[in-house]
């Protein structure tokens, strides 16, 4: 009976994946455009299939990071025209101005999922201030750390070894204590 339920939870497992790849068969193309209208930056993502346009396909849209993608606002549904039109906030930092910008499709149940890059310098440039660079501070090391951090770890190590070494004293007292006594038995 085992042997069945297994053979059927297999059989119902290939059914299902077959079915999910069918419902996802069709494959799209995102092209990205970027436009700078006014003050507002705008970034237009054109979704086709056979190279027809697909309307009503949810976009996102995100900036590449060091550890993971930002997402920029929701997901956008393309419209009749097949584009799903983004504005693109002003205050994401970057260290040369230029962002990597990505558009997916996820979870379509039409179509595979998709994603597209494309390199923008929209982005915040960021100016490091390192005119403090001598000064104490908690993230510095050796030298440079505050007054307070070395004397407080010298006390603990201190402390520490003062510890043992009492600890160390006390074992060789103890053994002359013991020969004292067995001296005092034998006289």
């Amino acid at each position: 009976m085992k042997k069945y339920n297994y053979f059927l939870a297999t059989c119902f497992m290939i059914l299902f994946s077959i079915t999910n790849s069918i419902a996802q068969d069709k494959e799209a193309k995102i092209t990205l455009t970027f436009d700078k209208a006014d003050s507002l930056y705008v970034c237009k993502a054109l979704v086709t299939s056979e190279g027809i346009p697909v309307s009503e396909v949810p976009v996102n849209l995100s900036v590449k990071r060091l550890f993971g993608n930002l997402p920029i606002g929701d997901a956008v549904a393309t419209d009749s025209t097949g584009v799903a039109t983004f504005e693109f906030p002003q205050d994401i930092p970057s260290k040369n101005g230029k962002l990597t910008l990505l558009a997916t499709i996820v979870d379509d149940e039409n179509y595979m999922n998709t994603e597209t890059s494309g390199i923008v310098n929209w982005g915040m440039i960021v100016v490091s201030d390192n005119s403090n660079i001598q000064d104490r501070s908690i993230s510095a090391g050796r030298d440079k750390a505050p007054i307070y951090f070395i004397t407080v770890s010298l006390l603990i190590i201190f402390l520490i070894w003062g510890t043992l070494i009492y600890a160390v004293l006390q074992v060789f007292k103890i053994k002359r204590l013991g020969k004292v006594d067995k001296i005092e038995e034998l006289a």
